[in-house]
């Protein structure tokens, strides 16, 4: 099995499901989904952790409806992304909670398709129903109206965990988790969410060249090597080797950072 696409049957009342990839396509398809949790109906509770793009919204439909579907009660939990019909995924559960350093995403679908005019109208209609199917499942969880979710896809809405939280579509922040060290999916998006208090929190946390150096790596996304190549154009800031950094000048490369589109979290 895979690891980034695991289900653990823990006894006969618990079930880890892990969805750590694309939906669809060469990731996770929703036939295999499906056929393993048939394999575990006597369960209680899932536990479901998602870190994923997203991916075919028809695969992701299909696996939310067969959560709903299960006996169990679903306990849903974003360790670092949940986009795009991930997103639609994490919705069938029951409790959902997710990080202060995780995001989820949520716009319309789209895709493509190739004929006549009479075609490319058939698939536009395909798309509205299947945004319309998303709405839905959005609604149900947040309570909001189908306006205003059509409207948050319209303008591909990305929602930290308190913003999550106020809009309906998570129960509970936990503690941050630190998805550093898992897959990154930032080639999927033209651009990514800046999580402005967070990176205040982790600056101020900033003591010596070495924790700045750490900063860039795990917050700022850069490999090693850039970060200490910057990190040694940086020790101006510092007033010596063991002393606290000028806080003003490392938020102001946090800010270069987030215009430049580097993830800050992921």
């Amino acid at each position: 099995m895979k690891s980034w696409y695991v289900i653990k049957n823990k006894g006969n009342d618990c079930i880890d499901i892990a969805l750590h990839d694309e939906i669809g396509l060469w990731g996770v398809s929703a036939s295999e989904f499906i056929n393993e949790l048939k394999s575990n109906t006597t369960a209680k509770s899932i536990n479901l952790s998602i870190h994923s793009p997203g991916g075919n919204m028809l695969d992701g439909l299909a696996m939310y409806n067969a959560l709903k579907a299960h006996p169990a009660k679903v306990y849903s939990h974003v360790t670092g992304i949940a986009a795009s019909a991930a997103s639609t995924v994490l919705m069938a559960g029951d409790v959902i909670t997710m990080p202060e350093d995780a995001y989820i995403m949520i716009h319309n679908p789209a895709g493509g398709a190739y004929g006549g005019s009479d075609e490319m109208r058939d698939y536009a209609d395909v798309m509205d129903k299947l945004k319309a199917g998303a709405i839905n499942i959005y609604a149900k969880k947040s309570g909001k109206d189908s306006d205003e979710i059509s409207e948050m896809m319209d303008s591909e809405t990305w929602l930290n965990s308190s913003e999550a939280l106020d809009a309906g579509f998570i129960d509970t922040i936990s503690d941050a988790v630190g998805v550093s060290n898992k897959a990154n999916f930032s080639q999927h998006f033209k651009s990514l969410p800046f999580n402005a208090q967070s990176i205040d929190q982790k600056i101020e946390k900033i003591e010596t060249i070495k924790d700045y150096e750490t900063f860039l790596r795990d917050s700022g996304g850069l490999s090693k090597g850039l970060a200490t190549a910057l990190s040694s154009r940086a020790k101006s800031l510092f007033r010596s080797e063991s002393e606290p950094p000028n806080n003003t000048a490392m938020r102001d490369i946090a800010n270069a950072l987030e215009r430049l589109k580097v993830p800050a979290s992921l």
